[in-house]
């Protein structure tokens, strides 16, 4: 009797231990659960956070080159300025080249007035060097249609062929853009002749002979005989 007594305490105390141990699993399931939802929360957290990072860096990306280019086109449209208002002062230049290069003697550069117009020359070709401007080199140079113009020809030996012999009018370019070509003339090597062509040689076949000895040899008139 005593045993059967204590089965059911038994019984009853067993009884809190399941119900601890399942309401464990219940919690540690809840636990779990949540855990995977915050995962899953925190990696489209984190896609969401890169694709923002990379239109960011996209569109930092194109400011810098939307200013490269606004910057470029400026300077372009600087460089277009300049050059037409070069181009217009370059027969100024040419002038006053001419004006030095006419000069009948050497001892007139040292009156101050031709000083003067001397240091204005260099000042005015200073400041075109400093925007870009270049003088085109032509003389002994290989003809370049690019950067010469050809206005007269001189004959000249084959080893001076295609050569510029002389200036005409200075050319000059703005950074690597030709703004005005060089006139020049070209040396023209003379063309050699070419060797006539020998006549044809008389045929020498047996075949072929003159027309009366066709006759003959065709049976033609006998000698007659006393």
């Amino acid at each position: 009797m005593a045993e059967n007594e204590q089965r059911p305490s038994e019984q009853a105390s067993a009884a809190p231990e399941e119900v601890t141990t399942q309401a464990t699993e219940s919690v540690q399931v809840d636990l779990q659960a949540e855990l995977e939802a915050l995962r899953q929360q925190l990696q489209e957290e984190q896609r969401k956070a890169a694709e923002h990072y990379d239109s960011y860096l996209r569109s930092v990306a194109e400011l810098r080159n939307y200013k490269k280019r606004v910057e470029q086109e400026r300077e372009q449209l600087s460089r277009e300025a300049n050059a037409e208002l070069i181009s217009r002062l370059l027969p100024i230049l040419d002038d006053l080249e001419r004006a030095f290069a006419v000069l009948p003697d050497e001892k007139l550069l040292r009156f101050s007035w031709i000083e003067g117009i001397l240091l204005i020359y260099r000042r005015l070709q200073a400041v075109l060097e400093q925007h870009g401007l270049r003088p085109i080199e032509a003389v002994g140079k290989p003809f370049d249609p690019y950067f010469h113009e050809a206005v007269l020809f001189e004959e000249v030996p084959p080893e001076q062929d295609q050569l510029v012999l002389s200036e005409l009018q200075k050319g000059y370019k703005i950074y690597d853009r030709v703004l005005r070509p060089t006139l020049v003339k070209v040396g023209r090597a003379p063309e050699t002749p070419s060797e006539p062509s020998a006549p044809p040689e008389p045929s020498t076949s047996p075949e072929a002979g003159s027309e009366p000895e066709k006759e003959n040899a065709q049976g033609g008139a006998a000698p007659c005989r006393e």
